[in-house]
């Protein structure tokens, strides 16, 4: 973990997703991991005070560059979001867990939801060349899906909205069934309610009597909750989630969990750690 001065080199929209701002930090960057995040300063001022963690969208060691998909939340988030080449940022990060992906996974299938969409394209852009790689993601509707052309050409695309405005209508869960006998490893990041929806088929296959396909990659699944936090290094317990081994902190001990470990029965984060 440092604390890092970042440059701002460009920023896009990307439709109601948020504010995708690349930024200049090698020392972040080198030490950076899918699923991790880094905590941004919201201005140069005591007010707002906190500041906002935001998951790695992309990391580029060799140029010494991240990417951040910045959703202009709050007076501190609109400050991040209109952030313009030149200026710059105070990072502090990377921080928390990151997912590892197995040396014999052939198959990986990627799962995201909104702005979860991050940690799963830096795994997309990190492991398309070295594995077969199917990236799920859903969103309420066209103007809330990342755009195709920002994946590796390798990389199968697979996308859901509530509205059916584009892609499979429905839920990105619903396009699972096909996929999971197919997957030899998943990993998903979203919205607390996709993942719950996560761990009611990995119970649901659990407990099935027959046969269930998918049952083993649902069983080691992982997945990056996203959450509130205060500090982001473990002292003011916002961020407490309930897992199998008690209360966790997302920024300590998360934000990268087992799907099996978390009890999703037990209350959303907000309602458990606070705000």
């Amino acid at each position: 973990m440092i604390l890092e001065e970042g440059r701002v080199l460009a920023t896009f929209d990307v439709g109601q997703l948020g504010t995708v701002i690349q930024v200049a930090a090698p020392g972040v960057a080198e030490r950076a991991h899918a699923g991790q995040f880094v905590h941004v300063r919201p201005g140069p001022r005591f007010d707002p005070l906190l500041r906002r963690p935001y998951s790695f969208n992309r990391i580029d060691r060799k140029a010494g560059e991240i990417e951040l998909i910045v959703k202009p939340l709050g007076e501190g988030g609109e400050w991040i979001a209109t952030r313009r080449a030149g200026d710059t940022l105070d990072l502090l990060g990377p921080l928390g867990t990151a997912f590892v992906i197995r040396r014999d996974t052939k198959n990986l299938l990627l799962v995201a939801g909104g702005t979860g969409i991050a940690p799963m394209r830096v795994l997309a852009e990190q492991e398309s060349a070295r594995r077969n790689v199917t990236l799920v993601m859903g969103g309420r509707s066209i103007h809330y899906l990342w755009p195709s052309h920002r994946l590796p050409a390798a990389v199968e695309y697979v996308t859901t909205t509530d509205d059916g405005s584009f892609g499979l209508p429905g839920r990105v869960t619903d396009a699972l069934a096909d996929l999971l006998p197919w997957a030899d490893q998943l990993c998903a990041c979203g919205p607390w309610p996709m993942l719950a929806a996560l761990g009611t088929m990995r119970e649901a296959a659990e407990r099935a009597s027959a046969p269930y396909a998918g049952r083993r990659v649902l069983a080691e699944a992982t997945i990056a909750v996203e959450q509130h936090m205060g500090c982001a290094v473990g002292v003011c317990r916002a961020c407490v989630i309930v897992t199998t081994d008690g209360n966790a902190r997302v920024c300590r001990e998360g934000p990268v969990f087992a799907l099996d470990a978390v009890r999703f029965s037990d209350g959303e984060p907000a309602t458990v750690g606070g705000r």
